[in-house]
């Protein structure tokens, strides 16, 4: 019998015992009337009044029933398929996934993706010509976004792994299976802000400490200034553009003659 079922026959139970002693008082003679009345006075304060017993009773045990009944259960939801990313084998393709990153630094550094800059572990000296030549960009009302710095050679293999395989493997493959290994990789290329025309090299100045990436524009009225050009204030810092046309935002560290190291900086690097 279902729970809408069992609520139904029992309230109709209910009921009919109540119309039941209702019919029974009506059809009783005068004097066994009053004889009851009699005997329930007397018995009043030892039993139940007939209202309470007949229809208060059933009724505290119906809704006692009612709310104590527990709803059906809700079908338990399935577990959630995690999903595919780039370092996970997609079933079907016949690419393999990126490899995997073991070394901490590098993977912590994947881990916050473009949004963490690694200034700290360049060459102390690299890095305060990074600061002169970020104050210099600042004094003719340029604007400058540093995209990296320092990366552990671990990092720089694994940019090379995303590199090599989107334009060599994924970025024209077609092949249904692969789709989704394809979407992953391709969104690891774009998040890395690699360029299709340069792949990174395996000893990069990055892992040691002696470049970094920006992205610097100057206002065209510093450009129509005497000597005031990009490279001429890379210069005046210490840095150059090895490979301006092919990438064109990476900045080497050259040397400065009389570069003066906070303490903090030289404790750094011993």
């Amino acid at each position: 019998m279902t729970h809408s079922s069992r609520v139904l026959h029992f309230t109709t139970i209910v009921f009919l015992s109540a119309f039941s002693g209702i019919a029974q008082e009506i059809n009783t003679p005068a004097d066994a009337v009053e004889s009851a009345k009699a005997t329930a006075a007397t018995a009043a304060t030892a039993q139940p009044s007939a209202l309470q017993r007949d229809i208060l009773d059933p009724l505290r045990q119906f809704f006692n029933y009612v709310l104590q009944a527990k709803p059906a259960s809700a079908p338990t939801a399935a577990p959630a398929i995690p999903a595919t990313t780039a370092f996970e084998a997609e079933p079907g393709c016949s690419v393999a996934p990126l490899d995997p990153i073991d070394e901490t630094s590098a993977a912590q550094l994947e881990m916050s993706g473009a949004n963490v800059v690694d200034v700290n572990d360049m060459v102390p000296a690299a890095a305060v010509a990074l600061g002169k030549f970020e104050d210099k960009v600042a004094s003719v009302g340029g604007k400058m976004v540093l995209k990296s710095a320092y990366r552990p050679a671990a990092y720089q293999k694994h940019l090379q792994n995303v590199w090599y395989k989107w334009m060599g493997e994924l970025k024209d493959n077609r092949d249904p299976a692969c789709q989704t290994l394809r979407s992953d990789v391709e969104e690891e290329f774009t998040r890395h802000r690699l360029i299709e025309t340069q792949h990174p090299v395996a000893a990069s100045d990055h892992t040691r400490g002696l470049a970094f990436d920006a992205t610097v524009n100057l206002p065209p009225q510093a450009k129509g200034r005497r000597m005031v050009t990009l490279d001429g204030l890379a210069r005046l810092a210490g840095l150059l553009r090895p490979a301006i046309v092919a990438d064109p935002v990476h900045f080497k560290f050259l040397g400065l003659p009389n570069v003066h190291l906070p303490a903090s900086r030289k404790r750094h690097n011993a």
